[in-house]
């Protein structure tokens, strides 16, 4: 959950604390195939020193910006101290893409075959072209928010991370359960035809609230957070409770979901009073405490584990 924008078309948006580290000046841009024989665009950033690195994908949200170009990704970035930042870009999303509007001016390409579940098979591939590399030491760290919190929740069972971290996502119910609340009135009114032509047409490249039918039909009923529970990786899931884009709800279910599983994977911070974007009721923005406290978090628990699974650490 946490893909929309209030015009309902969907978007991705955080800023994070600038924690100075050394990282290379210029990402390495590199292309790889997918099976259907279509170009698939990827990029390292590798830190200035020589030496072994664990990994560290960056999930971008929403919209047909390259990552590479895209200014809070690059910030989100830096919280990865000590490891080489892999970001891969949407189908049909080039490294030279520069779309007026990234959420209206995409390919059509982009449009007709994007959809989370390719974003996960993409990004599998080119972690398993990474795998053997000198340089990485098999640490792996996940890392999205928006859309991007869905993607991580998708590859968590198959990548088997070491620490992820989902930011402002929810991931505790399906579009179909909670999309009416999200949306303005006019547009509610036709949710439920639109999700049933979305399921009844899964293949269908038209578009609606910014996304092709194939993209709702990939998302409309899955629960993000039964593909978390197909896996053992500690997980840091960080929710406003004035996000409107990813309601509280769904944030809280993913909570309880954990808890009536008996599981201790999960760390979970509702921050009072903060949207989205971690601002409170006076206006006053909280992303850098935040995230520095995410910062110590990964690190802590990419060497530890999950802290609610370690006797006496507690889970803050």
């Amino acid at each position: 959950m946490g893909f929309l924008k209030p015009a309902f078309i969907t978007a991705t948006g955080f800023l994070l604390a600038a924690l100075h580290i050394g990282v290379s000046a210029e990402p390495l841009l590199k292309v790889s195939k997918r099976p259907d024989g279509s170009a698939l665009y990827w990029s390292l950033e590798q830190p200035s020193a020589n030496g072994n690195y664990g990994l560290f994908l960056i999930a971008q949200g929403s919209g047909c910006l390259p990552a590479v170009k895209n200014t809070t990704i690059q910030q989100a970035k830096e919280l990865a101290a000590g490891y080489v930042v892999l970001m891969v870009e949407k189908y049909g999303v080039t490294h030279s893409d520069s779309p007026e509007e990234q959420f209206k001016d995409c390919s059509k390409e982009y449009v007709a075959n994007h959809t989370v579940e390719q974003r996960a098979v993409d990004v599998e591939q080119i972690v398993d072209e990474l795998r053997g590399a000198d340089w990485w030491n098999g640490k792996l760290v996940l890392f999205g928010d928006s859309e991007g919190g869905d993607l991580v929740a998708r590859l968590a069972p198959r990548l088997n991370p070491d620490a992820a971290v989902v930011f402002s996502s929810g991931l505790g119910e399906s579009f179909a359960q909670v999309l009416k609340s999200l949306v303005p009135p006019h547009v509610a009114k036709e949710v439920d035809a639109k999700l049933a032509y979305a399921r009844a047409n899964p293949e269908s490249a038209e578009v609606w609230g910014g996304n092709s039918m194939r993209w709702w039909a990939d998302v409309v009923d899955r629960v993000p957070v039964n593909d978390l529970l197909n896996s053992h990786a500690p997980v840091l899931l960080i929710q406003g409770t004035e996000d409107k884009s990813a309601p509280v709800s769904s944030g809280r279910a993913t909570r309880d979901a954990y808890a009536s599983a008996g599981r201790c994977e999960l760390t979970y911070w509702e921050y009072p009073g903060y949207d989205h974007y971690m601002t409170d009721k006076d206006g006053v923005n909280h992303r850098e405490e935040v995230f520095k406290r995410i910062a110590g978090w990964i690190n802590k628990t990419a060497l530890n584990g999950a802290p609610g699974c370690i006797p006496g650490a507690g889970k803050s």
